[in-house]
């Protein structure tokens, strides 16, 4: 179970990871990264819900 679980956490990861990218690129605005984000598949893996979403985009902006 825990390999399944490790290849779904990848994915959302990697999926989260490359829409940030795009934001930070200036590609897409906060809000269409916000609601990519929130549509992507085992989101919950990776600890991002729509309480924590708009923090989680700060916080990676600010990084950059």
């Amino acid at each position: 179970m825990s390999k399944v679980k490790n290849y779904y956490w990848d994915l959302a990861e990697k999926a989260v990871d490359a829409i940030l990218l795009e934001l930070k690129n200036n590609a897409i605005t906060k809000e269409a990264a916000k609601a990519k984000i929130m549509v992507v598949d085992n989101l919950e893996l990776v600890g991002i819900d729509e309480h924590n979403v708009d923090e989680v985009i700060d916080m990676e902006l600010e990084a950059a």
